[in-house]
């Protein structure tokens, strides 16, 4: 494919990063349980928005892969989830800090959220399709490296806004603006590959991975027992469930246990995004050389040993290194497992595997925000936030063990003939 289109896919995790720390997990979470939200129940209600956010992201997105799939039907897929997205970010300006604004506020963050997550269906898909599978560890960590990147810059700008004394207190407007930035970097830095997929060749429609190929019990089979690839999907659900209630609650946790201020919060949201940056690039390098397999196993392990010294330590010097750390090694889980499915499946198969994945990560997406909901009521403390995270990512690593060391390694049966 040429460097311009491989570069118009790579700025999608760019994107959608602004949205994802501004709106999902920094700023605005932060602002709704603080300002919006009328007393206690804030985070309660944060987590069901995101619990019932996240099943429609699952099967609407194993829709897209399993049925719906191909390059000719996920390009308008894509184009309408950028605009719906940007519109509901967009709109998050008229939420006033006061509890009558909090039911609108829910409903189109979860809006602007199932567009974003579902469109990764059609993106990811596009990895296996545009880029030769030898190459996919490292464009997979390059894109998700600027995301990061991207993040920082983003909240960045937001530090800006909100600290400048340009844009007025008045109900909290120097906030709100900030989710005004995130749609618009949505929608700016979006709209290339949404270009670049509407000016392909007519001719290139009708190649594999372009056209939308049949559903059968026969074809799904197949994915699924190739190389044990159901259990991988089933340690992705448990890893998927962790990282929702991370960033889920990221932002809150350290404002209800170390008092974080929103621009503490943003800063420390800052330090995290610049370090997963740069987890994220050598990972990808290694996931070429070592496999995929090998650095998801490695990303595992570090998680949960920092999650665990968080859990323990209640300090806050050592909240921010610690997490510091943590954050160089989401990038890297997050890139290899989708490097790890564009290994495994020829072009026609790929927004299938895809749809597979995407509906392990999100089919008990309830389960890590409820988990986190209940262990917050019952408990009476967000420190159990961090101990959820923690099991859930052990539960990811021990099914992730039992995975062939093959699991990853590219099949040169599956990429023969094959063009680019």
């Amino acid at each position: 494919m040429p460097k311009g289109k491989v570069l118009a896919w790579v700025l999608y995790d760019w994107a959608t990063s602004g949205y994802g720390a501004i709106v999902g997990t920094f700023v605005f979470s932060v602002y709704f349980t603080q300002e919006v939200w009328d007393g206690d129940g804030g985070t309660e209600a944060w987590g069901i928005m995101v619990t019932v956010t996240s099943i429609f992201v699952g099967l609407v997105g194993a829709l897209l892969g399993l049925v719906l799939n191909g390059v000719r039907t996920h390009r308008f897929v894509l184009a309408l989830f950028v605009l719906v997205g940007g519109i509901s970010g967009a709109t998050l300006i008229l939420i006033k800090p006061d509890p009558s604004f909090a039911i609108p506020a829910l409903v189109l963050v979860g809006v602007g959220s199932f567009c974003v997550e579902t469109s990764f269906v059609p993106y990811n898909t596009l990895l296996r399709v545009f880029v030769p599978p030898e190459r996919a560890g490292r464009t997979s960590a390059l894109a998700w490296g600027l995301g990061y990147v991207g993040g920082v810059m983003c909240l960045g700008i937001a530090v800006g806004l909100m600290m400048s004394g340009l844009i007025p207190d008045d109900n909290l407007l120097n906030v709100r603006i900030t989710s005004l930035l995130a749609a618009g970097w949505l929608l700016v830095f979006g709209l290339p590959i949404v270009i670049a997929l509407y000016r392909l060749p007519r001719a290139s429609l009708n190649q594999p991975g372009y056209a939308s190929v049949g559903l059968t019990k026969e074809r799904v089979l197949s994915l699924l027992t190739y190389r044990g690839m159901w259990k991988f999907l089933l340690s992705r659900l448990f890893l998927a469930e962790g990282l929702t209630a991370l960033f889920a609650f990221g932002g809150i946790f350290a404002a209800s246990i170390y008092g974080f201020s929103t621009e503490e919060v943003l800063f420390f949201a800052i330090a995290l995004n610049i370090s997963a940056g740069i987890g994220a690039i050598p990972g990808g390098f290694l996931d070429d050389r070592l496999g995929p397999r090998f650095v998801i196993l490695v990303s595992l392990i570090c998680l949960i040993l920092s999650g665990i010294v968080i859990g323990l330590v209640d300090h806050k010097l050592t909240f921010w290194i610690v997490s510091i750390f943590l954050g160089m090694f989401i990038g890297p889980v997050q890139s290899s497992g989708r490097s790890l499915a564009a290994k495994s499946v020829q072009k026609d198969e790929a927004a299938q595997l895809y749809g597979l994945l995407g509906f392990s990560g999100r089919v008990v997406s309830f389960a890590g925000p409820l988990l986190v909901t209940l262990g917050i009521a019952i408990t009476g403390t967000d420190k159990i936030i961090v101990w959820i995270v923690v099991a859930l990512m052990t539960a990811a690593l021990f099914v992730m063990l039992t995975t062939p060391k093959s699991l990853g390694e590219i099949d040169k049966s599956k990429i023969s003939g094959e063009t680019y």
